[in-house]
């Protein structure tokens, strides 16, 4: 049998999901309480029960100004410098600091006035003025003597290494930086050819300039060497050639939240309006308890969004807000469509002879193909940008599968059974053959005791 029909005849089953009610609430209380505890961790172990960046706490920033040296194609290889050195800060205290770069680094201007900005929060432990009087100064410092390089690109044939750079390395007629250069890789030999089995056999003799291309030095190894990426990479290490004029290193200042009091209250009215307004259209559309159903649907998602960023610790910035709101318009059309599919089962002549828990399993099974398929597309497309985008649309999408799979859940069990439920309460009762309520099962008052002798 193939695939399709498979899953065409797995979609023909009637799953009770109505009626599985229990079990459909239980499942996201458990992903809350889990949420819960490590929220309790992290403010016990990390100072915050969530990762708040720097758009609502406000922290530190850092300009590292290249210019025309920062181009698309080697972005991520300052990208990946920058973060080495954020790893390990030592300052002149003598202490060596661990900085959280918060967010996605920036790329700022173009040509001459290309940029990354990098913002970072202040460390856990560390007061104000220990960030601002040794921190601060040491990042701007290792930046500058380890970022503001020119890096040369690498190539091996045989026993032959060349590195060739974008500018010529003693336009001035100066051998210093070629003399410095040979004097590195002649330090750093022993430590490429352990960590990386090379295999180069080089003297400071066999490193040459090569004087009809002064942008290129020759080194010649008595043994072949291994041409891998690895090898490659440990070699552009250790002939980077330190460049303070080629660029500069300017902040280390602290930046406000942009994400202020009066923006979230803003961004929660807007929210809690769109809300009112779906209850309503709902309600007149279809039911009320459907409207309720569907509001309440959205509460999950929003609540497992936040849990799912608190159980894994992911940082939350202006984007994350926008995710919320994204998710909500996205998991109330899921939402709509299977209320809809409700309505018309409702209209039908066997709508009297079947319960609630019936009419939602029916309407769930009718729309639960189209759901699936939706949401499966829109993942499909949602992923990619997560493993192929830009750093700042990751931090976008991120919450983004968090919400459609909380969103697709919730529109398929968690709406349809409240439904389900609202309808056994009330008036509703009405609208279905069910029976009446039996109110001896009713918790009873016990009878006043007679009086003896009345």
């Amino acid at each position: 049998m193939k695939l399709k029909d498979k899953l065409s005849n797995l979609m023909e089953n009637d799953f009770h999901i109505a009626e599985k009610r229990k079990l459909v609430f239980i499942i996201p209380l458990v992903i809350l309480v889990v949420a819960a505890i490590m929220m309790i961790v992290f403010r016990f172990t990390l100072g915050s029960t969530f990762n708040l960046g720097t758009d609502f706490t406000g922290g530190y920033s850092v300009d590292v100004k290249l210019g025309n040296k920062l181009t698309e194609s080697n972005k991520q290889v300052y990208f990946d410098q920058i973060e080495e050195v954020f790893k390990a800060v030592k300052a002149d205290n003598d202490k060596t600091y661990k900085v959280e770069i918060s967010g996605a680094m920036q790329l700022q201007g173009s040509g001459d006035t290309a940029s990354i900005r990098v913002k970072y929060s202040q460390i856990s432990g560390v007061s104000e003025n220990e960030m601002s009087t040794y921190v601060n100064p040491a990042i701007v410092s290792e930046l500058e003597n380890k970022v503001l390089n020119k890096v040369p690109s690498v190539a091996i044939n045989g026993n032959t290494i060349t590195a060739t750079y974008d500018e010529v390395i003693n336009a001035d007629g100066d051998d210093s930086p070629f003399a410095d250069l040979r004097a590195a890789f002649i330090k750093a030999l022993p430590n490429i050819n352990e960590s990386t089995n090379a295999g180069i056999t080089a003297t400071e003799s066999s490193i040459n300039l090569n004087h009809e291309n002064k942008k290129q030095i020759i080194i010649t190894s008595t043994t072949d060497v291994s041409n891998s990426a690895k090898v490659r990479s440990a070699i552009v290490s250790a002939m980077n050639l330190p460049d303070k004029y080629s660029g500069s290193v300017s902040g280390g200042d602290m930046v406000g939240a942009t994400v202020s009091t009066e923006l979230l209250f803003t961004a929660i009215l807007a929210v809690s309006l769109a809300l009112i307004f779906m209850l309503c259209y709902i309600g007149v559309r279809f039911q009320l308890s459907s409207g309720l159903a569907c509001i309440i649907a959205l509460f999950h998602d929003l609540l497992i969004m936040f849990a799912a960023m608190a159980i894994f610790h992911v940082e939350i910035n202006s984007t994350f807000i926008a995710a919320l709101i994204t998710i909500l318009g996205y998991s109330i059309n899921n939402s709509i469509i299977i209320f809809d599919r409700v309505r018309e089962n409702m209209r039908s002549v066997y709508a009297k002879n079947m319960t609630p828990e019936g009419i939602a399993n029916k309407s769930i099974k009718e729309t639960l193909l189209r759901s699936i398929n939706t949401t499966i597309t829109t993942l499909i497309m949602i992923a990619m940008v997560a493993i192929i985008g830009v750093s700042d649309i990751r931090i976008f999408a991120i919450p983004i599968i968090i919400g459609l799979l909380a969103g697709t859940y919730s529109s398929i069990c968690i709406a349809p059974s409240l439904w389900a439920l609202f309808q056994r309460v009330g008036k509703n009762r009405a609208n279905f053959n069910l029976p009446p309520v039996d109110k001896r099962k009713q918790k009873q008052k016990p009878a006043k005791p007679s009086k003896i002798g009345a």
